[in-house]
């Protein structure tokens, strides 16, 4: 039995930007941090995840947990940890003569094959850490972090048991106190203490942070480089990673405290870089799909994104400055891209498609018709190029936005700060009603054959009003229609098929979502 312990909420600070959630659903590297337990999860374990009773687990995280076999056990609230320990245990009914693994839901490390452990590591962080001497004996056990050195081994959030029974019966001894009950287990069953060298822990707004910052490190390219002061992008001399330094030095004053401190670029015979200071914030896609904000949040972000656009607005290109058609931004490069996905699929563009039981409509329709109801109103201006939620961070303290990766280039490869806020306010709305992010979450359903299409998206109370807000915002200021709005998304979603052909599922629901986006135009003109 594989138990993660997930069934206390994460503490005020986290909760101030996350809203109220436990901990193993938190987000990180735009996943719940339960989907990365869970790929070091041994392989055939019965996992089991204990939850808040009070916490409503959404349908598309239900199902996503059923069908990687993991169990739901909805704990009552307010208990300790070793109350919640016993009622994990109780709940999932497992043998108690098989061993039992507990991994605390705010940790993530690599889980030792090794049975009656306790897993250590050392930590620079003053919190109150549950100190361990080793071997292990009845009086080693601290929780008082006035003590901490930094050659002290803290318990880092995993153990094994051989026998679970015992367990119990130390938990009862002790009056449910796990650390407690850990020293009377040693008395009858040795446990050994094992060294972990990659233990993160997102329990704390700190932590949490430094956590999220190593494991992207992690995972970076090899043309990003992150450490906690700066963040550097590299390349081969690649037109883009120039365009997008040259972005962030000729935007004017007005605009660069809407973006991380430019720390200037280095170029040399095989290879172009630029530095940007490297921020803590949360991104805004990872706080759209997995967060639980309130409304009242949601009001304040999209302000701040209106108030970027209109600094954008403000400023005007020169004379002779090079600037893409809107025509450049929506229509010909949707007919390209489209082009070489029907190809690539050997699609006929002209064939009808059934969607979802609506009436039959066929991919040169969804062009024509979003074409003739792209906005025609807008004069040049700086615009960012790729303005969505991935690009956006949030300081929830001063209540600001922070933009990065910029296009900064045309579609005929001239390095350019200046287009057209729309191309910008469409981006955005992918986000926010195209749910793109949803998609690259891995939260849809999607069934493709034979020119007939089945698709489903997550669809919440909560998420319809944050997308009403949204709507109200974008038609006070800048008087858009949504039929307006909708077709440059239907736009912006053909275009973007080729680039995702390295995931034929996720293409497939890119495609099902723009004839969603096509029939929700439609809709509003009724």
């Amino acid at each position: 039995m594989f138990l993660i312990m997930s069934a206390a909420y994460i503490e005020q600070e986290l909760r101030a930007e996350f809203g109220p959630l436990p901990p193993a659903f938190l987000p990180l590297g735009n996943r719940r941090l339960f989907q990365h337990q869970l790929k070091r999860v041994p392989k055939n374990k019965a996992i089991f995840l204990s939850i808040p009773q009070s916490y409503h687990v959404e349908e598309y995280d239900e199902n996503w947990l059923k069908e990687h076999n993991v169990t739901l056990l909805p704990v009552p609230d307010d208990l300790s940890l070793g109350e919640s320990i016993i009622a994990a245990i109780a709940l999932a009914s497992q043998p108690m003569d098989s061993e039992l693994s507990i991994l605390y839901g705010d940790t993530l490390l690599s889980i030792p094959e090794q049975k009656n452990v306790i897993a250590v590591a050392n930590t620079d962080s003053a919190y109150n850490w549950a100190s361990i001497s080793s071997p292990v004996s009845s009086d080693c056990l601290s929780i008082d972090s006035n003590d901490l050195n930094l050659s002290s081994e803290i318990i880092s959030g995993y153990f094994n048991f051989s026998s679970p029974r015992l367990l119990i019966q130390a938990l009862s001894q002790n009056h449910w106190d796990f650390l407690s009950a850990l020293s009377t287990y040693n008395e009858n069953v040795k446990l050994s203490t094992i060294q972990i060298h990659d233990w993160m822990d997102f329990g704390h707004v700190n932590t949490y942070y430094q956590s999220k910052t190593k494991f992207t490190t992690q995972r970076a390219f090899n043309h990003l480089k992150i450490n906690s002061d700066w963040i550097e992008k590299s390349s081969a001399h690649d037109i883009k990673i120039q365009a997008e330094a040259n972005w962030f030095k000729e935007i004017p004053y007005s605009i660069k405290h809407f973006t991380p401190q430019f720390l200037g670029n280095t170029e040399t015979h095989s290879n172009y870089s630029y530095r940007l200071e490297y921020l803590f914030q949360c991104a805004l896609n990872e706080l759209f799909v997995f967060a639980r904000l309130p409304e009242m949040v949601w009001g304040q972000i999209f302000k701040q994104l209106s108030l970027f656009i209109e600094e954008c607005r403000k400023v005007s290109p020169p004379k002779n400055s090079k600037v893409d058609s809107i025509n450049a931004l929506f229509i010909n490069k949707t007919n390209e891209r489209l082009a070489t996905f029907c190809r690539a699929r050997k699609y006929d563009n002209k064939a009808l498609w059934h969607f979802n039981q609506c009436e039959p409509v066929s991919l040169e329709q969804l062009v024509s018709e979003s074409t003739k109801r792209l906005p025609s109103h807008s004069e040049a201006s700086i615009m960012h190029g790729d303005f969505c939620f991935s690009n956006i961070l949030y300081d929830f303290r001063k209540n600001k936005i922070k933009t990065i990766d910029p296009r900064g280039i045309t579609t005929q490869g001239d390095m350019s700060i200046y287009g057209y806020i729309h191309y910008d306010i469409a981006k955005i709305s992918h986000s926010v009603l195209g749910l793109y992010d949803w998609i690259i979450a891995g939260y849809y359903q999607v069934d493709l054959d034979n020119y007939k299409i089945n698709f489903n998206l997550p669809n919440t109370q909560h998420l319809e009003t944050v997308q009403a807000i949204f709507l109200d915002t974008l038609n006070i200021d800048y008087q858009l229609s949504e039929s307006e709005i909708y077709a440059m998304q239907v736009q912006l979603f053909l275009s973007m098929l080729p680039l995702h052909s390295d995931d034929p599922m996720r293409q497939n629901a890119l495609l099902a979502n723009a004839f969603r986006l096509y029939y929700k135009m439609l809709e509003t003109e009724l």
